[in-house]
């Protein structure tokens, strides 16, 4: 299992590119009191550094908002994963505890403030195209239909799955889920070396929690 990233987001974001873990024989569980103490700790630095009016000139959420205007993909509508979840934390609302791997997706996602999509490898049909859909819809997570609409998706040979934003129900991680594919979705300013970086730590941390191995550490990049 490959990811290529197509044309139709190359062209319009020509430095794109994707970090990207599989992690192999995993047992999902509850939320660990190790994780959750993690997950406070990071809350209490998130929210001593940072304020709701600060937030929308931070470098990095920057980038990825200009990442989402390149692809016409409007991140007012559509906030990345990452800066919904940092706005949770600012404004004061309980994190959504779902369970040990989910949970990890969305620790790593805050402390750097890049969207992570976490998804069921064994429902991946095939190789991975991340590119513009086509006209469409899909059930997301939360069991409702939602347009493709042209926007940025990871797709596979059974159709959309997952994009910075919102993912699908047909790869959600589940407690019977035993692999793992973990994805960064970098903006264009974040080097290949921090995404190395960013991707052993990720893989450290999905292993701590629920167990299992990494089995590949991969960047894909646009062609030139």
């Amino acid at each position: 299992m490959q990811i290529i990233i197509h044309e139709s987001i190359s062209q319009v974001v020509p430095n794109c590119h994707l970090g990207y873990l599989t992690i192999n024989d995993v047992i999902v569980r509850g939320t660990p009191p190790g994780l959750s103490q993690e997950f406070v700790k990071l809350q209490g630095k998130v929210a001593d550094a940072y304020n709701l009016q600060v937030l929308p000139k931070l470098p990095r959420v920057l980038a990825v908002r200009n990442m989402y205007k390149k692809l016409d993909f409007d991140p007012s509508r559509y906030r990345p994963a990452s800066e919904a979840l940092v706005r949770r934390v600012l404004q004061k609302k309980d994190l959504y505890y779902v369970n040990s791997a989910v949970d990890v997706n969305n620790y790593c996602s805050i402390k750097y403030m890049l969207p992570f999509g976490l998804y069921d490898l064994d429902q991946i049909v095939d190789d991975i195209v991340y590119k513009r859909a086509d006209d469409g819809s899909y059930i997301n997570i939360a069991g409702n239909e939602i347009s493709t609409d042209h926007k940025p998706f990871l797709t596979d040979a059974a159709g959309v799955f997952g994009n910075p934003t919102s993912d699908a129900r047909r790869t959600a991680v589940t407690l019977t889920t035993r692999n793992l594919l973990a994805v960064v979705y970098a903006d264009e300013s974040v080097t290949t070396g921090e995404l190395n970086e960013i991707l052993d730590f990720a893989g450290n941390m999905f292993v701590c929690y629920n167990g299992g191995k990494v089995t590949g550490k991969y960047i894909t990049q646009s062609k030139e």
